[in-house]
């Protein structure tokens, strides 16, 4: 087998280029490289081989090292493919074998990193680590990472993905954190994925203060999540991702909480409760499966993020006509919201809420189904008292809109309703379908002063709950187009608009 031997690059001159590069630059180089690239670079000159030390953040992952055809083969059992029985056994045999040929290899690796030069002068914030739990001594090569992270490089920011190894039945041992390290950790932030027991968290010490859950397996039960709001008074940024649950309702009653973050991305709860989180102020949620929010005492809440998804046509179908009313809550401090309808299927009927959102004051609903009534927004306008911005993006389709709206008479004179508030209204997708909703907003917003509709865009996210809105100029307006908008703002506005911008 060739060995490696140092490469130096040499001008016509005998200079080394590469020693001559100055340590910062080296280590701007070496730090946009993945973790294996990056140690490998020791052997490119003598003056880099101590720059990986220096590396700030470290990941170790088992899918890195497994080979190609894994990953094809486990696509397929995942689809149940092939059907035949003795053919799919002998894939999950040869998984399973794959599996731990890759964990002895990754092993060695961890524990030749640990053992290289002693490892104690390093000092790395950020480690990742990846492996599977099988029933060997590989996992050790786990505990000797966290352990020298944790006490010799001073990590602040941790995360550990166990993956279940194919093939291993009940008995397989769950992994567990060690504790005793970790109760006198440095510890800020904690991600976990694939756990099937969570350790103490509460005994981490007040450092820790973000914990991130990640695809919990359906066995969890529900007061594995409870306790964690519960119990872990230090926390304040808490995202549960892609969770499962052998219960339906998530019931949070936290009085003494200091979660100021909270993230429910794809979880399987069918109905979440937040009776109690004195200190949210930022509350964001992916609903796939869940059929209601309950909003109980959110006294600081004020920026919210809720976005409606389905991935198939097997996932549930009961709540396929729910209202918009069952995601609302009162919150009387929420000033920022942002509405996303994501993917082909969305089961959230366009009924106007009845709820008022007095604080409200920032209004984004991005990626509304071609086939609703604009209208719908017109409704949340009104319930919102002392909103100043409204922003409404509708992706393009040919799909002709559903004229049915359950939630207020338009039919009724305009003088009846006013809003004094909106300054700023802005239509993405914008077509003459859309004209009714101009004409409703003009004629009831007193103070209204710029209106932008655009033919194309979309809304770029700073995060979860700041936007900015990006146009595009595919389809330019014609001459008519521009005089039949202008025609009829003028004969209903009730003021005259500062800035009409139509691109």
């Amino acid at each position: 087998m060739p060995t490696l031997r140092r490469v130096r690059r040499r001008t016509a001159g005998g200079e080394d280029r590469l020693s001559a590069l100055p340590d910062d630059l080296i280590l701007l180089i070496v730090s946009r490289l993945d973790t294996r690239t990056a140690l490998s670079t020791a052997v490119l000159a003598r003056r880099w081989a101590r720059i990986p030390r220096e590396l700030p953040e470290l990941d170790f992952r088992v899918s890195d090292v497994l080979p190609p055809e894994y990953d094809r083969t486990a696509a397929l059992r995942q689809r149940n493919l092939p059907h035949e029985k003795t053919l799919a056994k002998r894939l999950d045999g040869l998984m399973a074998h794959c599996e731990m040929d890759t964990m002895r290899t990754f092993a060695n690796g961890v524990t030749s990193f640990l053992e290289a030069d002693g490892g104690d002068d390093r000092r790395v914030k950020t480690l990742r680590l990846e492996f599977f739990q099988t029933r060997d001594d590989d996992g050790i090569c786990a505990d000797r990472m966290i352990n020298a992270a944790v006490d010799a490089w001073g990590v602040e920011h941790l995360e550990v993905v166990v993956r279940p190894a194919s093939g291993e039945d009940d008995q397989t041992p769950a992994y567990s954190l060690p504790h005793d390290c970790l109760s006198r950790s440095r510890l800020r932030s904690l991600t976990l994925g694939m756990y099937y027991t969570l350790p103490e968290l509460h005994s981490y010490g007040t450092q820790l203060t973000r914990l991130v859950l990640r695809d919990m397996p359906a066995s969890t039960p529900v007061d594995v999540y409870e306790r964690v709001f519960q119990d872990c008074t230090q926390l304040q940024v808490l995202h549960l991702t892609s969770c499962c649950c052998a219960h339906h309702t998530l019931v949070v009653d936290a009085p003494s909480s200091q979660i100021r973050e909270l993230v429910v991305e794809e979880c399987s709860f069918l109905a979440i409760e937040l009776r109690d989180l004195p200190m949210l102020v930022r509350l964001a949620c992916c609903l796939t499966d869940t059929a209601s929010i309950v909003f109980g005492s959110l006294p600081c809440l004020m920026d919210t993020n809720l976005t409606f998804s389905l991935e198939g046509d097997d996932l549930v179908t009961e709540h396929c006509e729910d209202d918009f009313d069952s995601f609302l809550g009162m919150s009387p401090t929420m000033t920022n919201l942002v509405i996303r309808l994501t993917r082909p299927r969305r089961w959230i009927a366009p009924s106007c809420s009845e709820r008022q959102l007095p604080d409200l004051k920032r209004l984004l609903v991005t990626d509304l189904p071609s086939n609703w009534d604009i209208l719908w927004t017109f409704g949340l306008l009104m319930t919102a008292p002392l909103l100043e911005v409204l922003h409404i993006h509708v992706p393009h389709s040919e799909t002709e809109p559903e004229y049915h709206w359950r939630c207020m008479s338009l039919s009724k004179s305009r003088n009846n309703l006013r809003h004094h508030r909106l300054k700023e209204l802005v239509v993405i997708g914008f077509t003459q379908r859309h004209i009714w909703l101009l004409k409703h907003v003009v004629s009831v917003c007193t103070s209204l002063e710029r209106v932008v509709l655009l033919k194309d865009g979309h809304a770029r996210y700073n995060g979860l709950w700041a936007w900015q809105i990006v146009g595009k100029q595919t389809c330019p307006w014609s001459h008519d187009e521009k005089m039949t908008v202008r025609r009829m703002i003028k004969k209903f506005e009730l003021r005259p608009l500062v800035e009409l911008i139509m691109g």
